[in-house]
């Protein structure tokens, strides 16, 4: 990375005034009567000396299992004349498409517990079925290994597997990347190329476990000893097979995390988390606590990395007979979604999500941005149909209002993060407790020297002027992208699948300007040009 910085590039004035210090108790309703054109009043400060540094690629993936119709019925669908000859709903595909997704996970989630690899290989009328003792049904493996890696090189995209270590052996995860990435003359390897496939997958990313301190699951590694006994012997068998396989340990808890990172920091690529949210369906607001909560989440995680373990390994015994991690641990946020009670299907998991979900989702993205210097990963859970921005029936399929900002911060965000401090009233709505009217990250593009400056406005009603001043003549305002839709309760449906209340306007700038107007219930990325970049 090479960023140039200076000193005072693009100060912003600190400071809240006017309506934002008043908006306390009861003089919400007061504010509700102002006409809309009377904003609330921000600030951001963004500072150039200190980078928060670069931003992974991996933070925009995405996550399929084999749970409910997120497989079935969603990225798959034989005998559909919506599918191709392969099974491949070919609607689905060209919307995930439009995500570009960095990272493809399967099989699981909790299903890995459960799921043997080798069902799921070789000609599909010789597959073995298994009931699904996770979620129930019975699983045909008619999309298995080889489907998921043919879908993720539709997409252009990586693929991280998870192995099994509830009713799996070590051996076996060590064969399943024998199959996948083998490239000798041995058992595994051969039966890849019988199947078809004479190149090796080269499946980067490989999870030792999912969730495993649950104890309602049929796993057994509940005890964080047991786990980490057994992660290792995972480990050797997973490394032993391919020496560049990146590792994703599985995370808990506080006094979890602790101890897989002091047994297991010289091999641990990244460690798992996983963050769900949910509302209070009467105070929809009350989303926004739960989504920024997941940025101490981080902190606390990322304060146990640097506690027990060091940026560089050192004394790993060449006796392991294969590398230690090469890079510093990472955190890896692998189910992350927003799970609001009383879906349809299958566990009650399908559901519409509203334009106030997308700005949950676009503050999502600012946190992982801020966060770019221990954040490595994010997968969303899921794809299609469970807790999912894309939905489909038998004849149509549709993106959810959730789809739109994933598809926005993969199309404008810079790879370097920025810091910013930010002055905002709080949001003070019903259920909103401590949360910010107004989230910002800041992106710059390495290539160009170009700026980003992502701003969610989560007020439902209110618009948020906020100053930036001092702007340095190098940089000049180009262009604002914004979505919005016709207010917080909007959303996307079956029923209407052609109809999109998600609008993305475009508006060309002028500068240098001291100050931007955010709509309510707004996401905008503000564009500025480097004049003195070469």
């Amino acid at each position: 990375m090479n960023v140039q910085v200076t000193r005072r590039n693009f100060i912003g004035l600190i400071g809240v005034s006017g309506l934002g210090l008043a908006l306390k108790g009861s003089a919400f309703a007061a504010a509700r009567s102002i006409s809309r054109s009377v904003p609330l009043n921000a600030s951001i400060e963004i500072d150039f000396l200190h980078p928060e540094g670069a931003i992974d690629d991996g933070i925009y993936g995405q996550f399929i299992e084999h749970l409910g119709r997120a497989v079935n019925g969603g990225i798959y669908e034989e005998g559909s004349p919506l599918s191709d000859a392969n099974g491949i709903r070919k609607d689905v595909l060209e919307k995930i498409r439009g995500l570009r997704p960095s990272i493809l996970r399967y099989p699981g989630g909790t299903f890995t517990k459960i799921y043997r690899w080798m069902d799921g290989v070789g000609p599909r009328s010789e597959r073995r079925s298994r009931p699904n003792l996770i979620w129930g049904g019975v699983e045909d493996n008619h999309f298995g290994t080889d489907e998921a890696v043919a879908y993720a090189r539709l997409l252009n995209t990586d693929t991280y597997f998870a192995v099994n270590m509830g009713t799996g052996t070590a051996e076996e995860a060590g064969n399943w990347v024998e199959y996948c990435n083998g490239t000798q003359d041995t058992y595994y390897a051969n039966m890849r190329r019988k199947n078809g496939h004479a190149d090796p997958f080269k499946v980067k990313y490989w999870g030792i476990g999912n969730e495993e301190a649950a104890g309602p699951d049929i796993g057994r590694l509940q005890d964080v000893k047991e786990f980490v006994k057994e992660a290792w012997l995972y480990t050797k068998a997973i490394k032993l097979q391919d020496k560049d396989a990146k590792l994703v340990l599985c995370g808990a808890d506080d006094a979890w995390n602790d101890h897989v990172l002091k047994e297991m920091g010289p091999v641990c690529d990244y460690i798992s988390m996983h963050h769900y949210v949910s509302s209070d369906k009467t105070k929809p607001a009350s989303l926004f606590p739960q989504v920024d909560n997941m940025e101490q989440l981080i902190l606390t995680l990322k304060r146990q990395i640097q506690t027990h373990t060091t940026e560089k390994v050192t004394d790993f015994s060449k006796w392991y007979r294969f590398p230690h991690r090469a890079n510093g641990v990472k955190i890896s946020i692998d189910e992350l979604g927003i799970w609001e009670p009383g879906g349809t299907g299958a566990y009650q998991l399908e559901e519409y999500y509203t334009w106030e979900h997308a700005l949950g989702t676009a503050t999502f993205f600012n946190i992982m941005i801020r966060q770019a210097s221990i954040v490595g990963m994010a997968t969303w859970a899921q794809t299609v149909n469970v807790l999912a921005p894309i939905m489909t029936s038998k004849t149509a399929s549709v993106c959810q209002t959730i789809y739109y900002p994933m598809q926005f911060y993969r199309r404008h965000a810079g790879n370097i993060s920025l810091k910013a401090a930010v002055t905002t009233p709080d949001l003070q709505v019903p259920g909103s407790k401590d949360a910010k009217a107004l989230d910002v990250a800041v992106t710059m593009h390495e290539a160009d020297g170009s700026l980003v400056i992502f701003a969610v406005n989560r007020h439902p009603e209110l618009a948020i002027k906020a100053d930036l001043r001092s702007i340095d003549t190098k940089y000049t305002p180009v262009t604002a992208y914004e979505l919005n839709a016709a207010g917080i309760d909007a959303v996307n449906t079956l029923d209407n699948p052609a109809k999109n209340v998600v609008t993305e306007t475009e508006k060309q700038l002028r500068g240098p300007f001291t100050s931007y107007t955010f709509p309510a219930h707004s996401v905008t990325a503000i564009r500025f040009k480097n004049v003195s970049h070469k």
